[in-house]
């Protein structure tokens, strides 16, 4: 893993149907440490604006954090 990307910010939120609910706003690192929840999505790390998305999946955040 990259370590200056681990330290970017991320929002998560989980998602439940159309319902959307903010989890929190925390580093790369500490998202990838929550539990491994498919419902969770997380904010794209490049982009300048946290909130209203577009959001990504675990998979891509690991993807981001290891580039």
């Amino acid at each position: 893993m990259v370590e200056e990307n681990l330290y970017r910010i991320v929002e998560v939120s989980v998602k439940r149907g159309t319902d959307r609910r903010d989890v929190g706003i925390m580093t790369v690192r500490q998202a990838l440490a929550l539990p491994d929840v498919p419902s969770l999505e997380y904010t794209d790390p490049d982009r300048k604006t946290r909130s209203g998305g577009p959001f990504i999946n675990r998979a891509q955040l690991q993807a981001y954090a290891c580039r």
